[in-house]
């Protein structure tokens, strides 16, 4: 699965989420079309169980109800 988080007509970054035999890989790609040789760029990737992905879900969703409630 791959989503585009922000997107702007000088930058782009996408997540991208794929289940492997020990986990979900996780990365995080850049994309600036206007570089000198435009192409995406893995800037974080790591290796997560069910468990850790839900807690990163729920550390975002916390912040997203925090910031409601203000």
């Amino acid at each position: 699965m791959q989503a585009t988080i922000q997107s702007s007509p000088a930058f782009e970054l996408l997540a991208d989420i794929t289940r492997t035999e020990h986990g979900h890989s996780l990365k995080l790609i850049s994309f600036v079309p206007s570089a000198r040789r435009p192409e995406q760029q893995v800037k974080f990737q790591g290796l997560f169980t069910d468990a850790e992905l839900r807690a990163l879900r729920d550390l975002i969703d916390q912040s997203l109800e925090v910031q409601a409630c203000q």
